[in-house]
């Protein structure tokens, strides 16, 4: 597990011996069973996951509904968080719960920001991973506001080709900014 972690890490930078020891030293490895809550909306989220396996809802109330903001599944979206609320200190706006059994290896704030006062290395690899969020997060505002549904759907089918088999297609509805009736409708045309 931690393997699968540190090769992702090297995606963002080359850890020598010495930091891979000092980052298994602060993480943990967590499993979390399906319904199980990363973190609640109103918590304050004080730690960052990196999912080794299982899938992630992160999603908000509003209006007596649900909004899913997003999905955390391999190999895309790997890092769990709340991060408004990580980076803030604040409550957390959305809640984020599995939708499977899932294996996250864990970091809380605290020791991340020793790790980053302790190497350089560290510090890198936290921009360019906050780099990549921001990029993702980035995408999917500008789909929400310029793609139509059916290129939502696509783009959706196209990044995340088994989630239509792993996830409610309400859950997807509501990440898609439809009503599981235009989701259901859509998904017949395109079937066609």
């Amino acid at each position: 597990m931690l393997n699968t972690f540190h090769t992702f890490l090297q995606s963002f930078g080359t850890i020598g011996e010495a930091e891979a020891a000092l980052l298994a030293a602060k993480c943990t490895v967590v499993k979390y069973h399906k319904g199980d809550f990363f973190v609640r909306e109103g918590e304050v989220c004080s730690r960052i996951g990196f999912l080794v396996s299982g899938i992630a809802r992160v999603y908000h109330l509003a209006n007596d509904r649900e909004y899913t903001s997003y999905f955390n599944i391999t190999p895309r979206n790997r890092l769990v968080s709340s991060f408004e609320s990580f980076l803030t200190g604040k409550p957390s706006r959305e809640s984020i719960h599995f939708l499977d059994e899932a294996e996250l290896v864990v970091i809380d704030r605290e020791s991340l920001l020793q790790l980053y006062s302790q190497s350089p290395v560290f510090q890198e690899m936290g921009r360019k991973m906050a780099e990549y969020n921001y990029i993702l997060a980035m995408e999917r505002i500008y789909s929400l506001q310029h793609d139509t549904a059916q290129a939502r759907y696509s783009k959706l089918l196209h990044i995340y080709p088994d989630l239509m088999n792993q996830v409610p297609h309400h859950y997807i509805a509501s990440y898609l900014g439809l009503t599981p009736e235009s989701l259901s409708r859509i998904r017949k045309e395109l079937m066609r």
